[in-house]
């Protein structure tokens, strides 16, 4: 798992037990029907705002955006230098026969192999990077909509409850506690949205921008393999990616 990631679940989790737990009652922070019309009502309008497969795409993309990290943009510069040495030493059918690569850079690598033309591979390779764009776009939309629907229902949650308190006030001195139970589920929203909801969108908006960073790369890689570029000058062209602290010191050194 991602460290800050982890890191910062673990911090906010702790500080909201610390700040319960000082309290004179913490049980009174677990209150099951606040948690069925927050998180049911969450459920509910997500469900009928997205389709279920987006949902549930939205759900593990989410989990691989916190569970793994993309490989560094310096070692995808050097192994796509070293595929386009190994081209222009045994020529492109060789090339194929001992690259370990797969997805996308495997499909443009292929397609250079089957000779399919510069504009064709631009052409596949553009497409598929404004659909994995689309699709995580689609992913950050959904949890931005819960973000924003959770503090909602917590507020149709304390409606309810302050129907349910004046409906039945019998005893004055109850009515302390008893709001206290109303007030609950608008808590609940927002933790959903400002400590889960907010920041898991956040976390793919910046996971997006990572992968299509890599696949731009990827994708001048392979037209500048198919273009049959030096490797010194491939290599100069994919480093414009880089920050300059990420790029060879080796390289720079000699440039």
């Amino acid at each position: 798992m991602d460290r800050g990631s982890f890191l910062g679940v673990l911090l906010g989790v702790l500080l909201l037990a610390v700040a319960i737990g000082l309290g004179p009652n913490p049980r009174i922070f677990f209150h099951p029907a606040s948690t069925v019309v927050v998180v049911g009502g969450v459920i509910a309008a997500t469900m009928i705002r997205f389709p279920l497969e987006h949902v549930s795409y939205a759900f593990s993309i989410a989990s691989r955006a916190f569970f793994t990290r993309p490989p560094g943009t310096q070692a995808l510069v050097a192994q796509i230098v070293g595929l386009s040495q190994r081209a222009r030493r045994e020529g492109l059918l060789n090339m194929e026969k001992a690259m370990d690569v797969e997805g996308f850079l495997a499909k443009g690598l292929r397609m250079v192999v089957d000779q399919a033309g510069r504009d064709h591979i631009h052409a596949v390779l553009a497409a598929e990077l404004r659909s994995t764009q689309d699709r995580h776009l689609q992913g950050q939309e959904i949890f931005r909509f819960i973000a924003l629907s959770a503090p909602s229902f917590g507020m149709v949650g304390t409606l309810i409850g302050m129907v349910q308190l004046f409906a039945s006030i019998k005893d004055p001195s109850s009515v302390g506690e008893a709001m206290a139970l109303t007030l609950l589920s608008t808590l609940y929203g927002a933790v959903i949205a400002y400590l889960l909801a907010i920041p898991i969108a956040g976390k793919l908006e910046l996971r997006s921008k990572e992968e299509l960073q890599l696949k731009h790369i990827m994708m001048e890689g392979v037209l500048g393999i198919e273009a049959e570029m030096h490797p010194a000058a491939l290599e100069a062209q994919l480093n414009a990616f880089l920050a300059p602290k990420e790029r060879n010191p080796d390289r720079r050194a000699r440039g």
